[in-house]
């Protein structure tokens, strides 16, 4: 699995590596990787997204294995700093609690390890059934495809999202992500499944003050599998802190690698 990737800053200095969220790709997180200055960041996309290859097995082991082999091919001089958000932090803590060397600390942004249900479940699932029904029309133009997902996604957030899964194919538009197999995958992503022994590594939990998916409720959780975690939550930030607050993240971002 040769994932794509790109990279701000350089070689020589410190690596910090971020994960994306699911429907999501690298370049959703370039904003804060360019505030991220004094640090080489490398942004991956995961299997089945962006440029990276399509597979139809999704699971957290798989992307875990995905990322191992991902950082011993890029041959680091030292040990990187990972960030994962949401599926990518699901991700994270899949491997630090498998492979704890894999990281000298680690931050999780907004997502707890623990099955999610119904209540997040049910947009995730309407849009795995919007991609993979949608129809593509030959030779349609990139603005007659916006206007359709328009009409029928309220949600201008949702939209901006799905425009950029957009990929020009031969005679028409196609997603870059792979629709089918992240449908079937759904409920294990949305599940959680790992090994329970206590990770040594230094890890922050960072929440958005809006969001459900992590609250302070998950904390004894979470510190029974991660004794060193830390907790911190940005104000005026949902789910989506990168875009709603990147300044305010690259800088605790930037504090926490240091």
């Amino acid at each position: 699995m040769q994932l794509f990737y790109r990279e701000k800053g350089h070689p020589h200095q410190p690596p910090l590596i971020i994960l994306h969220g699911l429907w999501g790709a690298s370049d959703n997180w370039l904003t804060v990787a360019e505030a991220l200055s004094g640090f080489h960041v490398i942004l991956p996309d995961l299997r089945n997204h962006g440029q990276s290859p399509h597979h139809p097995e999704h699971t957290y082991a798989a992307m875990s294995e995905d990322i191992r082999e991902f950082i011993r091919q890029l041959q680091l001089p030292e040990k990187p700093v990972i960030v994962g958000h949401s599926m990518g932090g699901k991700c994270l803590m899949y491997m630090l609690l498998n492979h704890p060397n894999i990281a000298r600390k680690a931050v999780v942004i907004d997502i707890a390890p623990k099955a999610y249900g119904e209540e997040n479940a049910h947009w995730h699932r309407n849009i795995a059934e919007f991609l993979t029904h949608f129809p593509f029309l030959p030779g349609e133009s990139r603005g007659a495809v916006h206007h359709r997902i328009r009409a029928a996604i309220p949600d201008e957030d949702t939209c901006q999202l799905l425009f950029k899964n957009l990929r020009k194919e031969e005679k028409r538009f196609g997603w870059r992500l792979h629709a089918e197999a992240l449908s079937q995958a759904l409920p294990g992503v949305m599940a959680w499944n790992a090994e329970l022994l206590p990770c040594p590594v230094q890890v922050l939990f960072i929440r958005g003050e809006r969001s459900r998916h992590l609250t302070p409720e998950d904390q004894p959780f979470i510190r029974s599998l991660f004794p060193h975690a830390t907790f911190t939550t940005i104000p005026n930030a949902g789910h989506r802190i990168h875009a709603e607050q990147p300044d305010n993240l690259a800088e605790i971002l930037r504090k926490w690698a240091e």
